[in-house]
């Protein structure tokens, strides 16, 4: 409440000498209508399927004397689909990634799933701004929008940029509040993290962590400097009493070719060793520690990559899932390397755009190789090895129908050793069918 009372109370200082309705008129409305159809086949066990229905509309107000305003709201619902929460008779697991469509924090609720996506004030200087609330992000590796089913990741606190020059920038953010994807709520770090999976400790038991790492902020500070064909980034986040994490990106394009490099580095907190073990996000001595790198060949029409990612043995490599999905060039929907150490991921991918330039296929496929299951204290969800293929097609409309467009996404996912269906469920061994249509407006 204090920031929605901030927000208009500054809105409406600044614009004392003009009425409100005449201050809002000056503003710009936009949106999106999205229905998402997911279906999935877990080879043996049970399967389901289920369709969500929603929107998002927003409203900036055009930037005065520096200042812009801007709010958004979205809503989802169920429009038909069977029953999620169905029990496997087997495994005794009911459907995991359907129900991402809707609340994971409630998984009776289909309905009542609607949230204040953002509310924030911006002020800018020539290239430079600052901006405080609910607010949308500019690109970060590891906390992000992520491939969002109907409700993406939220943030609220502090974002700034500074520009130094056209080719320097300096990202300055702290966060103190979070709405995970597919949660409605909002919750402060503490209250996130571990919401929706602890994994397991090293030692093989259920970790324990949720509630209880007693981390107040997220804050990050990012550099972008560009040399001539080279593009450099460089990130260092901390999640209090948690987590360290550096992350460097050295990307060279220059043609058709283009060729990356990205380093990642942690560091637990001091006090994680003060923590019971049980309750104990990151183990101390667990240095997380991963390289990545891509080559790709790009024309107008085709598209061809190719890249390996390494996670090292010194720890596993770890991030809430709360915050957002890491970005590393082998990372594909439903097949990240978070958790992981001692492990090696290669990816290829191919894309082609027909002439028309309206219809776009591709195809991913990876394959990871691991510590082993049973090895935690370099797995900590306990993943066997696997290959994965993703299918894409996107369709985009012109003429009355601009605006809208729609994606069909095709998964197939295959364990390359343990295939009981206790490590199988909701993990691996299935067949998926994701269909979303997208009105923007």
């Amino acid at each position: 409440m204090r920031l929605r009372a901030f927000v208009l109370l500054s809105v409406i200082t600044l614009q004392a000498q003009e009425s409100l309705p005449r201050f809002l008129a000056e503003g710009k409305v936009q949106g999106h209508v999205r229905n998402y159809f997911m279906t999935t086949d877990n080879h043996g066990l049970s399967n389901y399927y289920a369709n969500a229905t929603g929107g998002l509309i927003s409203y900036t107000r055009n930037e005065f004397k520096g200042l812009e305003l801007g709010v958004s709201g979205l809503f989802n619902f169920k429009t038909f689909g069977d029953n999620m929460n169905a029990v496997d008779p087997v495994t005794g697991k009911s459907s995991k990634w359907e129900r991402e469509l809707f609340d994971l924090s409630d998984p009776v609720n289909y309905y009542n799933l609607y949230r204040l996506e953002a509310l924030y004030l911006k002020y800018r200087y020539k290239q430079s701004y600052i901006s405080v609330g609910r607010l949308p992000l500019e690109y970060h590796p590891l906390i992000n929008n992520s491939d969002g089913r109907m409700q993406d990741f939220a943030f609220q606190g502090i974002n700034s940029v500074v520009a130094i020059d056209s080719s320097l920038s300096v990202n300055f953010t702290v966060l103190n509040r979070v709405s995970p994807r597919a949660v409605p709520k909002w919750y402060s770090p503490n209250e996130a993290i571990g919401l929706l999976n602890d994994g397991y400790l090293s030692d093989g038991t259920k970790a324990d962590y949720s509630g209880l790492t007693h981390a107040n902020a997220i804050a990050y500070i990012g550099i972008e400097k560009t040399v001539v064909k080279l593009k450099l980034n460089f990130w260092d986040t901390h999640i209090d009493k948690l987590l360290n994490t550096i992350w460097a990106e050295a990307l060279y394009s220059s043609g058709l070719f283009s060729a990356g490099f990205q380093y990642s580095y942690q560091m637990p907190c001091a006090n994680q060793k003060n923590v019971p073990y049980a309750n104990r996000y990151v183990q101390p001595g667990e240095h997380g520690q991963v390289a990545s790198t891509m080559v790709k060949f790009k024309t107008t029409r085709f598209e061809a990559v190719i890249a390996f990612t390494a996670a090292f043995n010194t720890g596993r490599y770890l991030f809430p899932r709360e915050l957002g999905r890491d970005q590393f060039y082998t990372s594909m929907p439903r097949s990240r390397i978070e958790g992981l150490g001692n492990s090696n991921i290669v990816r290829v991918g191919l894309k082609h755009t027909f002439p028309a330039q309206q219809l776009t296929a591709g195809v991913d496929a990876t394959a990871v190789n691991g510590p082993g299951v049973r090895n935690y204290s370099l797995n900590k969800y306990g993943f066997d090895d696997y290959h994965q293929i993703n299918s894409i097609i996107h369709y985009s409309f012109k003429g009355f129908f601009k605006g809208l467009n729609v994606i069909l996404l095709y998964i197939w996912k295959q364990n390359k050793n343990l295939h009981t269906p206790a490590d199988i469920i909701n993990v691996s061994d299935y067949s998926q069918i994701n269909l979303i249509s997208n009105f923007n407006f």
